[in-house]
């Protein structure tokens, strides 16, 4: 309801005429998501215009929250509605929602209420809202980070890269949790990136590891690399340290 602005169960469907059977049925044994991909018969009814389009679900599906959010959602709603063992834990709501938040992407419209959307990792992105796309080349980082020596494998986490954004602790070592018990000393960002001349740059402000894979150098503190088509920089050495793999959309 905070990111949709709907009940993901409160639909169109009737179960009885008796308004309390059927608050009990609908929220209880016959509960049925409002975006079931084959049983359509909760899909909201509701045209207030005041509520549009958030009740329209073909026009702002739940899929437009992006890869890790659509995955919770279904077993959420579908796999585990009526299996609470299937449901995702809060755990995996927050991992999804710190996820979620890498995937931010600016709308440059100025009309666009929004002004921001989560990419789907689509080669062209378009916002959901008022259909702004973006035609300009962008980098997206990939993390990729140590689970034994010389191994490093995904952590199935994308990083969308726009101009004065910042890198913190959490997105250099995995281990890191941006919760309600982080450390003061990881809340300070480690470096930033900037969009200058037709060329994205990561300005490095307090990784003392940071070396280019790619051209086999390091990256000192208060230097900075231009972000390039496949180009790998490892952002941390230590254990749950991580590299990342750029990719250009």
């Amino acid at each position: 309801m905070f990111l949709l602005y709907r009940h993901p169960l409160r639909g169109g469907k009737v179960h009885n005429l008796d308004p309390e059977k059927d608050e009990l049925l609908s929220m209880g044994e016959n509960a049925l998501f409002i975006e079931h991909p084959f049983d359509k018969s909760n899909r909201p009814n509701e045209k207030d215009p005041s509520l549009m389009p958030w009740t329209d679900v073909n026009e702002l599906p739940y899929t437009i929250c992006g890869p890790y959010l659509k995955d919770l959602f279904e077993r959420a709603f579908i796999e585990g509605l009526h299996n609470p063992d299937k449901r995702p834990s809060a755990g995996d709501w927050e991992e999804g929602l710190i996820k979620t938040i890498d995937l931010l992407h600016p709308c440059e419209n100025p009309l666009c209420e929004q002004k921001w959307f989560v990419f789907d990792n689509e080669t062209s992105p378009v916002c959901p809202f008022c259909g702004w796309n973006n035609k300009e080349r962008f980098p997206v980082l990939h993390f990729y980070s140590h689970r034994k020596k010389g191994v490093h494998s995904s952590d199935n986490h994308r990083f969308v890269v726009h101009h004065n954004r910042y890198l913190y602790p959490w997105h250099v070592y995995r281990s890191v949790i941006p919760n309600e018990k982080l450390a003061q000393e990881y809340k300070t960002p480690v470096g930033y990136f900037v969009h200058h001349k037709n060329k994205w740059i990561f300005v490095n402000r307090q990784l003392t590891e940071m070396k280019d894979l790619s051209e086999n150098k390091k990256i000192p503190t208060g230097s900075m690399v231009e972000l390039k088509e496949g180009k790998q920089i490892v952002l941390s050495g230590k254990e749950n340290g991580r590299v990342i793999y750029t990719k250009f959309l």
